[in-house]
């Protein structure tokens, strides 16, 4: 029998997998000597695949809803969201670009902690959504169900970060 989630479920179901994605890859920068280029590429991919279906997803469903709200205490709120988002992901394909794999193994010492805090930027990120926008959605009784036109391609993003960890 399938599971019928709800968009909100599946957006829990996908912070928790972010999550534990996001663990693997601290697991791996954890260590003193750098991972083969395989294993880093593989669960740097992971974490930037499953980041970028999970935005383009929410982008549909909940964030066009949120900027498009009327209310002028959505729109504010959604406004002040957004724009903390797109510094964060700013903040990652600064990252992608500076550290393409090969880089990040030649400069190990130096590339782990900037790795750390830019995956952490993301999991606190999604928190603070749990708590934040899904307040919106409750106290505005915002349908997210179903999807919405969108202003931003997470999926042409997608793209461009998976060059830096495949190192084309």
């Amino acid at each position: 029998m399938v599971e019928l989630l709800s968009m909100r479920e599946r957006f829990v179901k996908d912070h928790a997998r972010i999550a534990q994605i996001a663990s693997e890859l601290i697991g791996v920068l954890d260590g003193p000597s750098p991972p083969d280029s395989l294993t880093l590429s593989k669960v740097r991919w992971a974490f930037a695949s499953c980041l970028m279906q999970h935005l383009a997803i929410k982008e549909r469903h909940l964030y066009a809803k949120l900027e498009g709200d009327d209310r002028p205490e959505v729109s504010q709120a959604f406004a002040n969201s957004k724009a903390d988002l797109l510094r964060r992901f700013d903040l990652y394909t600064v990252h992608m670009e500076l550290w393409p794999t090969a880089k990040a193994l030649a400069s190990w010492s130096a590339y782990r902690p900037k790795a750390i805090e830019v995956v952490k930027i993301f999991t606190d990120r999604f928190r603070n959504e749990e708590r934040d926008l899904f307040g919106l959605i409750d106290r505005f009784d915002i349908d997210i169900s179903t999807p919405s036109p969108v202003s931003l391609n997470w999926t042409r993003k997608a793209f461009d970060v998976k060059a830096k960890v495949e190192d084309r």
